[in-house]
């Protein structure tokens, strides 16, 4: 899998029209394809509010050990991701951001969603620390950044 060949088609990424926009590519570099929620883009980053890749084949590991195993890859985000939830029943496991950033009353953080099939979606949230429920947030990431988190999902 070349990371080059991943970085080449995320820089070839244009904007067309308004934002936010949904772009779907496929890259065979990484024999997947990738789903993202675009809030913004210029010539070296991306603002994402959800990114979900989708292998072509399920990986070879059980759900716990792939939990596990992107807790550990997945290095390049402001926090360090864990697993809180593995449901073997449904076919999914929820990592979360180890230590959510906090700011002032609220907290933010990252959530992956991993599904027995490999497909993987990374969402961030910002939750109050005083009242319950959450939104959506947005997230920046470089063009390399992004290649690499989209290449250690795919693995």
């Amino acid at each position: 899998m070349s990371h080059t060949n991943l970085l080449t088609t995320l820089n070839e990424l244009k904007a067309s029209g308004a934002f936010p926009q949904r772009l779907l590519l496929r890259d065979a570099s990484v024999s997947a394809t990738i789903e993202m929620d675009v809030q913004q883009m210029d010539k070296l980053s991306v603002e994402l509010t959800m990114l979900r890749v989708s292998p072509e084949q399920a990986p070879k590991e059980n759900l716990r050990d792939r939990a596990t195993l992107l807790a550990n890859r997945v290095t390049g985000l402001m926090e360090k991701l864990c697993a809180i939830e593995i449901d073997e029943a449904r076919g999914e496991a929820l990592l979360r951001s180890d230590t959510p950033a906090a700011h002032d009353a609220s907290r933010t953080y990252y959530e992956l969603l991993v599904q027995k099939t490999g497909v993987t979606t990374l969402n961030r949230f910002q939750g109050s620390m005083v009242k319950t429920g959450r939104k959506e947030t947005g997230f920046t990431l470089t063009r390399e950044a992004l290649a690499k988190l989209i290449r250690d999902l795919a693995q």
